[in-house]
């Protein structure tokens, strides 16, 4: 292999590894501690069981293709591969948008949010999310549905001598598909995030408004930043995350996709590099939920206070098993 290859493979396996580290923190922090067992944070965990079998199933393969370009894993492997790509990305993708419409109701309706959202509703949507990912993966492509003109899946050395496992889909497919698992749930982000936005903007001036006579009264320069900070920072700062993070890492993607299955004038490079840029909203994923939410965080120094906590006796132990020997 080629230092190129060599050096493609580190930085790859080193997202694999930030990945699936930072999804298990999350679905560990959810399951080992009760204050974070409540229905919004079931939009998490299965974003998170998404995102580390999109790091396990998906990204491991790609990097051995790409590391020693050519596909060493079979030709079966090669189907099963394309599908959960595309049913993984999917579900990943399909549950951004659930937890930015659990928000969107936790913010807009905060009084009939435990009535609307209950926890048998929650699980219901989990598994209609997972259920149109496979239905848009696994179905079309392990029947061929998804080039029948093409079947690059199943002869690898239709284009070169070396296997090569390429998913090479047709418009139809690349617009259905694109248009139920990206392009939707990017309009429905967008359209949230408006949504909040407004509702943010209307209630911090009612805040403003009722403190203003306070003011007066007590003489005091009172600031409606500190009230209104619970709405602008649910509303604007997380969404506008999730949804520059979403729409930066899915639309190149997108675009490229609809634009190769049309014309097949893409390079291979360059649309490779947009498929990992998809890839690392699995990555970024970790960091910008629980991040942003403040039981997170408190479980999260907890935990690191704790391993913290065990190093410290584990480097004791050793030093007094040392000193007696």
């Amino acid at each position: 292999m080629s230092a190129g290859q060599i050096a493609a493979g580190l930085v790859l396996s080193v997202i694999i590894v930030l990945t699936v580290a930072g999804n298990v923190l999350v679905f560990l922090a959810v399951i080992s501690h009760r204050k974070l067992r409540y229905v919004s944070n079931y939009f998490i965990v299965s974003l998170s069981v998404a995102d580390i079998l999109v790091a396990i199933l998906v990204m491991i393969p790609a990097t051995l293709n790409e590391t020693l370009l050519q596909w060493v894993l079979g030709v079966t492997m090669c189907s099963i591969w394309a599908s959960c790509d595309v049913m993984l990305c999917s579900a990943s993708i399909l549950n951004v948008c659930l937890i930015s419409l659990d928000r969107y109701m936790a913010i807009m309706t905060p009084l009939r949010y435990n009535t609307l959202m209950t926890h048998k509703r929650a699980l219901l949507l989990i598994a209609a999310v997972w259920m149109i990912a496979i239905l848009t993966s696994f179905v079309p492509i392990q029947n061929g549905w998804h080039n029948v003109d093409v079947p690059s899946l199943v002869n690898l050395t239709l284009f070169s001598e070396q296997p090569q496992c390429l998913f090479i889909v047709s418009f139809p497919y690349a617009i259905t598909v694109s248009t139920v698992t990206v392009l939707l749930p990017i309009i429905i982000a967008f359209v949230l995030y408006y949504r909040v936005s407004k509702e943010a903007q209307r209630q911090a001036f009612f805040v403003g408004t009722l403190i203003a006579p306070s003011r007066l009264l007590l003489g005091k320069d009172m600031s409606a930043k500190s009230m209104r900070e619970p709405y602008t920072t649910k509303a604007t700062v997380t969404l506008g995350v999730i949804v520059g993070a979403y729409v930066f890492t899915w639309t190149p993607f997108l675009v490229v996709n609809l634009t190769d299955s049309f014309c097949r004038c893409i390079p291979p490079k360059l649309f490779i590099g947009f498929v990992w840029l998809g890839y690392c909203n699995s990555l970024i994923n970790p960091i910008i939920y629980p991040l942003f939410m403040r039981d997170f965080r408190k479980v999260y120094v907890r935990l690191f206070h704790g391993c913290c906590a065990k190093l410290r006796f584990w480097k004791n132990s050793s030093k007094v098993d040392a000193n007696s020997l």
